[in-house]
């Protein structure tokens, strides 16, 4: 068996099991994955226009617009005046959006910490070391994608919140 098809093994026997657990967040909020995207990356703090977020999540600035609509409406995301270009408008996650982000959160964390119980001391480590290599590799992707982001100081500790800024650069909500 090579390496690709047994990761893509091991990734579909977490999903088939975990994934079960977690539906009822998605349900309860009926919570698309795209929406749940732009939430993620709105969270990272760096207040995009439409256009801009269309690039970071890869659909067309008219798609990612009626997505936003939608989240608009129904309160998780705000809309504001660009203060250096009034011309733009700007997005953020609203503060319903960043409670429903954190009990997803909590609810995926809880379900992994179900996982951690069966492992032993040693299997702990080296799953969190796993995870901090998984961490660094997504910000490498990140960055790439995103080289604007690159330039920015991001909190990126295990544990910080992704993508606000750290030291005296932060705007104020």
């Amino acid at each position: 068996m090579n390496r690709r098809h047994h990761i893509q093994q091991l990734f579909a026997a977490l999903q088939r099991d975990m994934l079960p657990s977690l539906l009822y967040v998605h349900e309860n909020d009926d919570l698309r994955l795209i929406d749940n995207v732009v939430l993620q990356v709105l969270d990272r703090g760096e207040e995009p226009t439409v256009k801009e977020l269309a690039v970071l999540i890869g659909r067309s600035d008219s798609r990612t617009s009626r997505i936003v609509d939608a989240l608009v409406r129904r309160g998780l995301v705000e809309r504001y005046e660009d203060e250096r270009d009034r011309r733009a408008r700007r997005l953020r996650v609203s503060e319903q959006g960043t409670a429903l982000l954190r009990r997803i959160l909590r609810i995926r964390v809880d379900a992994q910490m179900r996982l951690w119980e069966h492992f032993t001391e040693q299997e702990q480590q080296i799953v969190l070391q796993a995870l901090e290599l998984f961490a660094k590799a997504a910000r490498r992707i990140r960055d790439e994608a995103d080289p604007s982001v690159s330039g920015r100081r991001f909190d990126d500790r295990p544990g910080g919140r992704q993508g606000r800024r750290t030291g005296g650069d932060d705007q104020s909500r």
